[in-house]
C-alpha cells in the first residue's frame, strides 16, 4: 500500500509537468522498454527479428511506428514466451473479462501490480474522489472481502453485483449513505430511469458519479444527469493497459495517462490525422515482465487537437466509439460506429430504459428494447424512422422485452454485430482492472 501510494502521488505529481516533459520521458522508457524486450522476452525477441528491428539503433518515439504491432490473438498464441525470462517466481496473475470471445491470461511482478493499482485510482483522485470517501460500486465482479485500509476509514467501497434491481441498489444507498456512486453506464441508466419513474431519488444525492468498461452514450449520460443532478465522469482501461483515458469535469474528452502508456491512432496499420477515426494502439510502458508494446486493443477512437480548458497536460482522445469489431457494416462497404446511430436514441430516453441493437446482416438489424412506462405514448416507429436516417432502407425488427441479458463479463452492450465475418476474437477490451486491494 506504501508502494501504490508512492506511485499515485507520483502520477498526480505528472498532471503538472509540461506535454514536452512527458514526451520526452516517455521516448526514454520506451526505449529501455524495447531493447529489454528484444534482449529478455522471447516472443519479442523472435518478432523483432523476423521484422529486421535493430533494438540497438531504436531511438523511441520518432522509431515507433517501425516497430510491429500485435494484438491479444498472437500473443495468446504465443503462450509463456511472452513471458521475460527475468522474472520473479512471485507473479501475480490478471484474466480478462473475454466478454465477447475468449479469455486472455497473462503475469506481471509485483511492482508493476502496485503501479497498476494506483492507476487504476489515478482517475477518481484526479477527479476529486477523496481518501475517506465512500463509493457504492455496481460491477460484475463484486469482492466481499474488507481491505485492512478500509477498516482504517481509507478508500472505502461497498460492491454491489450489477445485475442487483433498481430498486435494491436505492434500498443500499440509503443504508450506506455514500458520496460517489460507479458503475457500467447500462447500469446507471437503469438506475437513473427507476429513480426518475418512481420518484426515488438518491438520498444523500451522489457528490460524483464515474462510469467505466462500457460506451457510454449521449442518452445515457443526459439520463443521469437528470436523474442524480451531475454529469458522470466516464473512464476507459483495460485489463491490459489499466485505466488508460478518463475524463475530467470539463467533460471535454478522455485524457490519455501518458504517463503510464503510449497511444497511439491506426488505421490499416499507418497512423491516422488528428481528428480521424482508426484502432487505439497501446503500449504500456512500466510492464516488462508481460509486456505489451504496440497492442491494438480493438477498439476505435480519434484524437482531438484542442487542448482541454482545465489545463492538465495529458492528449485527449476527443471520443471513443466502441470495438473495432463491432462497427456498423452498410451497403456498398460503408462503416458506421455505433455512436454515430446510437446518438439517435437521446430523443427517446424517457421511454427506453435499456436497449440494443443487433446487426444480423448488411441491411438487417434487430432492436431490443425495455420499454419504459412511457414507451406507450411513443410507439415503435419514430425510433426506426430516427435509425433508418442513419441506417438507410434496413430492415429493423423491433423486440419489446422485460430484460436483456448482459455478456459474460456482466455489461450490457449497446450494439452487437454478429455479422459471420467479424465474429472472430472479438475478446471485450473495455473490461474493468482489477479494483485496488
Amino acid at each position: 500500500m506504501i508502494r501504490r501510494a508512492a506511485y499515485l502521488a507520483r502520477m498526480l505529481l505528472n498532471e503538472a509537468r509540461s506535454p514536452a516533459a512527458l514526451s520526452a520521458s516517455q521516448s526514454r522508457q520506451l526505449r529501455s522498454l524495447v531493447r529489454y524486450s528484444a534482449a529478455r522476452v522471447p516472443f519479442y525477441r523472435d518478432l523483432y527479428a523476423a521484422h529486421g528491428v535493430d533494438p540497438a539503433t531504436f531511438r523511441g518515439l520518432p522509431d515507433l511506428s517501425s516497430l510491429p504491432m500485435v494484438d491479444k490473438r498472437l500473443m495468446r498464441a504465443a503462450g509463456g514466451a511472452i513471458l521475460s525470462l527475468d522474472a520473479p517466481s512471485k507473479l501475480v496473475t490478471i484474466r480478462t473479462s473475454g466478454s465477447t470471445g475468449e479469455p486472455f491470461t497473462f503475469q506481471i511482478d509485483q511492482r508493476h501490480d502496485q503501479w497498476r493499482k494506483a492507476q487504476c485510482l489515478r482517475p477518481y483522485v484526479s477527479n476529486g474522489r477523496r481518501l475517506r470517501d465512500k463509493v457504492l460500486r455496481l460491477t460484475a465482479f463484486p469482492i466481499q472481502r474488507t481491505p485492512w485500509f478500509s477498516r482504517l476509514g481509507l478508500l472505502r467501497e461497498t460492491q454491489l453485483h450489477c445485475s442487483t434491481e433498481p430498486r435494491g441498489v436505492v434500498g443500499a444507498w440509503r443504508r450506506y449513505a455514500p458520496d460517489i456512486l460507479q458503475g457500467y453506464p447500462a447500469d446507471l441508466r437503469a438506475l437513473a430511469h427507476y429513480c426518475l419513474e418512481a420518484g426515488e431519488p438518491l438520498r444523500p444525492a451522489p457528490r460524483l458519479i464515474f462510469s467505466d468498461s462500457g460506451l457510454m452514450l449521449p442518452d445515457t449520460r443526459a439520463l443521469i444527469a437528470r436523474a442524480f443532478g451531475i454529469s458522470a465522469t466516464d473512464i476507459f482501461g483495460t485489463f491490459e493497459s489499466d485505466n488508460t483515458a478518463f475524463e475530467c469535469a470539463v467533460h471535454n474528452g478522455y485524457h490519455i495517462a501518458s504517463d503510464s502508456v503510449i497511444l497511439e491512432i491506426v488505421q490499416d496499420g499507418k497512423p491516422v490525422r488528428i481528428g480521424e477515426a482508426g484502432e487505439l494502439v497501446v503500449t504500456v510502458l512500466g510492464n516488462r515482465t508481460s509486456p505489451f508494446i504496440r497492442y491494438n486493443l480493438k477498439d476505435i477512437g480519434r484524437l482531438s487537437a484542442q487542448p482541454c480548458p482545465c489545463g492538465l497536460p495529458f492528449p485527449l482522445l476527443s471520443v471513443i466509439e466502441g470495438r473495432a469489431n463491432d462497427l456498423l457494416r452498410l451497403p456498398g462497404g460503408r462503416t458506421l460506429g455505433p455512436s454515430g446511430a446510437l446518438v439517435l436514441m437521446t430523443q427517446f430516453a424517457d421511454a427506453i430504459i435499456q436497449y440494443q441493437l443487433r446487426q444480423l446482416a448488411i441491411g438487417h438489424f434487430e432492436l431490443f428494447i425495455v420499454p419504459s412506462n412511457r414507451f406507450a405514448q411513443l410507439g415503435p416507429q419514430p425510433i426506426i424512422d430516427a435509425l433508418r436516417s442513419q441506417l438507410g432502407a434496413a430492415t429493423i425488427e423491433l423486440r419489446l422485452v422485460a430484460a436483456i441479458a448482459p455478456d459474460r463479463s456482466g455489461k450490457l452492450r449497446a450494439f452487437i454485430s454478429q455479422l459471420v465475418d467479424h465474429a472472430e476474437d472479438r475478446a471485450g477490451s473495455t473490461a474493468p482492472p482489477a479494483p485496488p486491494e
